[in-house]
């Protein structure tokens, strides 16, 4: 019986891999305008259908972060024609559809009450942009304006823009912080696997104590180069992540002096389950770096030992910043490393025909070490360290929603263990 139907297959394996792609459509959208979506289709027509090819063009779709699903067929014309087609599955809501947000008013013991609200339109206009707006009137007076096209004109040339106003009280320092920025920075893909971005911002931040209000006026370059082969964003099942990026602050007072940081960050994801498996373990691991050169300025600590680096640690405090027997938590330079070990519970589908929705739980390790004094004094640090397990959500407006509870250990024992939430991945 199987020799039987492995012979019947053969004719029809030789017949499929004569088919032509003669017609290439897409249907389902509504708002989207259609060169959004054609641009993003890269099967060639009279050519052979290649089911990889098109399976990488409904990705691309997907990654624009715009539809709830997409699919793709071959639609028989003759006996060696084909018509590809690709259905888009949008949200054309407005309120929690291209919109989400709404009031949000806040109270603070210093100012007391705020009034105020934001929100996000995503794919505004049906091009595919973002922007989002922030305003807060009363005891704080804050606002925020975000502009975001990812193709702008041109091959692949994105820009980004934004102005505002914040107001916080600093996590571990004694500081109200007031700042003021604007931001401005353009990219361009070369291809779909890398893409390289300059610009800058001009940033006022004020330092403001019971006595003393510490200033400072910077114009800050910044630039980054990427090279990115995962299939989903969202979600990797494989691929490979590389960065670099640097932030310089160049003071405009001239009394505090200059400051470059140089970030690197490579991260890889491997399927360990077979190809077509909807519900795979996937092997994450990540490694980063972040080197500070120039003026050494203790307003400008980073940490370590919270969501973004080593998980399992509650984020500093005064209580930690003060104590010298935690220095071990702030520095200018850092390294880090993590590895997760996923499994998909719930494949990403449509919830409700309006929602993108998918479920990935997991395990987790987490190193890492920082120190105030030179990089090389990395190597002779006892790093920081985190186990526990991962919880994240494919969902709307979101790149994930990521819920994490972790462990921390430092120089053998348990020293701390937290719950995280956050809205971007770890690797």
């Amino acid at each position: 019986m199987k020799l039987r139907g492995f012979l019947f297959l053969i004719p029809i394996l030789g017949f499929c891999q004569e088919l032509i792609v003669s017609e290439i459509t897409h249907k389902g959208n509504t708002l989207t305008k259609d060169y959004i979506i054609v641009r993003e289709i890269q099967h060639p027509i009279n050519a052979p259908l290649d089911s990889t090819m098109a399976i990488e063009d409904k990705n691309r779709l997907i990654n624009l972060g715009i539809f709830a699903d997409v699919n793709w067929r071959a639609i028989p014309l003759d006996k060696k024609n084909v018509r590809l087609e690709y259905g888009v599955l949008e949200n054309d809501k407005f309120f929690g559809g291209r919109f989400f947000g709404g009031p949000s008013p806040s109270y603070d013991e210093a100012t007391g009450w705020s009034f105020g609200g934001g929100g996000i339109f995503r794919n505004f206009r049906g091009r595919d942009e973002q922007l989002g707006l922030g305003l807060m009137l009363g005891g704080r007076n804050t606002f925020g304006i975000h502009y975001f096209n990812p193709w702008i004109t041109g091959d692949h040339v994105s820009l980004k823009a934004s102005v505002g106003k914040a107001m916080f009280h600093h996590p571990f320092l004694p500081y109200d912080v007031k700042l003021y920025s604007m931001e401005l920075n353009a990219g361009r893909f070369f291809g779909y696997q890398r893409k390289m971005a300059l610009g800058f911002e001009i940033e006022e931040m004020n330092f403001v104590g019971d006595t003393t209000t510490i200033n400072y006026q910077y114009f800050s370059p910044m630039g980054s180069f990427q090279y990115d082969t995962r299939d989903i964003y969202a979600m990797p099942t494989k691929g490979v992540l590389f960065k670099q990026a640097f932030l310089g602050r160049v003071d405009l007072k001239d009394e505090v002096g200059n400051n470059f940081i140089w970030f690197q960050s490579f991260s890889f994801y491997k399927s360990l389950s077979k190809q077509d498996n909807s519900k795979p373990w996937i092997l994450a691991f990540g490694f980063k770096t972040h080197m500070n050169f120039g003026i050494r300025d203790q307003h400008f600590l980073a940490t370590m030992g919270e969501t973004g680096s080593v998980r399992g640690w509650r984020y500093p405090r005064h209580v930690n910043y003060n104590d010298p027997q935690q220095a071990y938590r702030f520095g200018f330079h850092n390294m880090k490393t993590a590895v997760e070990l996923r499994k998909v519970v719930v494949p990403r589908f449509p919830l409700g025909n309006l929602y993108e929705f998918g479920v990935t739980v997991g395990a987790f390790v987490d190193v890492g070490v920082t120190t105030q004094m030179d990089f090389k004094d990395l190597l002779n640090r006892k790093p920081i360290s985190g186990i526990g397990f991962t919880f994240q959500f494919q969902m709307p407006f979101l790149e994930i929603l990521r819920l994490d509870y972790g462990w921390g250990f430092y120089d053998g024992k348990q020293m701390d263990s937290e719950f995280h939430i956050a809205s971007q991945h770890q690797i």
